[in-house]
């Protein structure tokens, strides 16, 4: 290096280094009065009134919250997870209120010009240390072939993505039906940035599929994504769902340890991606990035990582449920090939709870299969099951009442039913659900008056006027 710098260094070359020293600091003199210049253009009160209009709509999402859980059309987890969101970006938008009113705080002070002054001066002794005046230069001229091929390639790339979305929405118009054709919309919207569209596809896909946990967590991602990599409040109801259907689906899981690492619960974040790598594959693309999730989630709560678990531990894991490319194949198959794939996987699943009956969301899975394939009374045994399990899961508890109302008429499923009931009051006897499953019970019981308590109660929790409240209302009133 010593060498290199002496042999640089000769009479010849030091006015080049003069002047290149001197050039150098009249552009860092520049850059300094041009962002001076930039930062106190950034106090028009225009930008601070668009803060002020954010502000206003986040506390207005806040009250609306409030309002929700006051009428119990939301829980009181649904309601903490709103309120930490709107929390979140109420303090980011604070933040930026702070730097506003600091933008107009000169940065020419002595410090940040001789900061500035070591960039032309390390650049130099870079150059000398390692420059070689002696090779050839590339003029730009020369090189316009190749830039032009660079720029050739991104507008192939682009085109080629651009192509790809045009078809695939032709695909849709042509066949509106057909879950492929709305799967690949969403894949195309996605290359080319068209987060509208991408939602609108996985959200067709859903309904198409009366809610394929793998398109809900697939929507939940596009949600997220959408909102510069934020879990919203939407994106976390999807998540809860799919969870609760399958609980080692590995998007959901992936997004359920972000929004945590999002609140601050770093311990619940690491606990969900320690799940996620329980399920995947040694050599997934994901894993190197789940890691360092966990590793900053561990360093910002001050936390020790669990140690790995060991990759056969998958085999106790619930199997993971059909993914895109599944959904696909699935709709190109016979009504009986689809049977048979249905069953095959209900079969594995009865023979996984077979060696582990207290799988609580096993359980909750057949329950959900047997449903599909028209199997009521097996479907229904399978949620007794999952409720006798956990018999302080409200949502389990609720779900079996609703399946033995819906299916149920003899004296034994009135039996289960009044049993669900009394689990879900002991939970929450205040709960919306709870109280209608109550007045309903009491009605098909003949009595009224326990009905016409619960249904009352219920009211109170309801919008004044709104449509529901007016048909309960209703309902109330043949009680008389």
């Amino acid at each position: 290096m010593t060498t290199q710098i002496l042999n640089n260094l000769s009479l010849a070359s030091l006015p080049v280094i003069a002047g290149t020293i001197v050039i150098g600091m009249a552009l860092t003199g520049l850059a300094l009065w041009i962002i001076q210049r930039g930062r106190t253009q950034l106090l028009p009160g225009e930008h601070t009134r668009a803060i002020f209009r954010k502000i206003d709509v986040l506390q207005a999402e806040r009250q609306r919250a409030d309002q929700d859980r006051a009428d119990g059309n939301i829980s009181n987890d649904d309601h903490a997870s709103a309120c930490r969101d709107i929390d979140r970006r109420l303090l980011g938008l604070s933040a930026e209120m702070e730097r506003l009113e600091t933008a107009g705080k000169s940065i020419l002070t002595w410090p940040w010009l001789l900061a500035s002054l070591l960039v032309p001066v390390l650049s130099l002794g870079i150059y000398l240390g390692i420059g070689n005046p002696e090779r050839p230069d590339r003029p730009f001229a020369s090189r316009t072939a190749e830039i032009a091929a660079v720029r050739a390639g991104a507008d192939e790339n682009q085109n080629a993505a651009a192509t790809a979305l045009r078809e695939a929405i032709a695909a849709t118009e042509k066949a509106p039906q057909d879950i492929g054709a709305w799967l690949l919309l969403a894949q195309a919207a996605a290359n080319v940035g068209d987060s509208e569209t991408e939602i609108r596809a996985l959200r067709t896909g859903i309904n198409i599929t009366n809610g394929d946990i793998a398109i809900t967590s697939m929507l939940a991602e596009a949600l997220s994504r959408a909102a510069d990599g934020q879990v919203t409040i939407p994106a976390r109801a999807l998540i809860k769902t799919v969870l609760a259907a399958d609980p080692a689906e590995p998007r959901a899981l992936f997004l359920a340890g972000l929004a945590a690492f999002q609140d601050g619960e770093y311990a619940a974040s690491i606990q969900q991606w320690q799940s996620l790598l329980a399920v995947s594959n040694p050599d997934a693309p994901w894993v190197p990035l789940v890691r360092e999730n966990m590793q900053r989630a561990a360093e910002a709560g001050d936390l020790t990582l669990p140690a790995s678990q060991p990759t056969d531990q998958a085999a106790n894991v619930m199997p993971l449920g059909p993914n895109a490319e599944d959904v696909a194949n699935a709709a190109n198959m016979t009504e009986a090939e689809r049977d048979e794939m249905v069953a095959g996987m209900v079969k594995r699943l009865e023979d996984r709870l077979a060696e582990t009956p207290d799988d609580t969301d096993g359980w909750v899975r057949l329950a959900r299969a047997y449903d599909v394939l028209g199997k009521s009374e097996a479907a229904l045994e399978a949620l007794a099951t999952a409720a006798k399990s956990a018999p302080n899961d409200l949502d389990i508890q609720l779900s079996l009442l609703e399946l033995i109302l819906a299916t149920g008429n003899t004296s034994a499923d009135k039996e289960r039913a009044n049993a669900a009931l009394a689990a879900a009051k002991a939970i929450a006897p205040k709960n919306p659900q709870t109280l209608f499953f109550e007045g309903h019970l009491a009605r098909l019981s003949g009595n009224h008056g326990t009905a016409r308590d619960a249904w009352q109660t219920l009211l109170t929790m309801m919008e004044p006027g709104s449509d529901a409240a007016k048909a309960l209302a209703a309902e109330i009133k043949k009680l008389d």
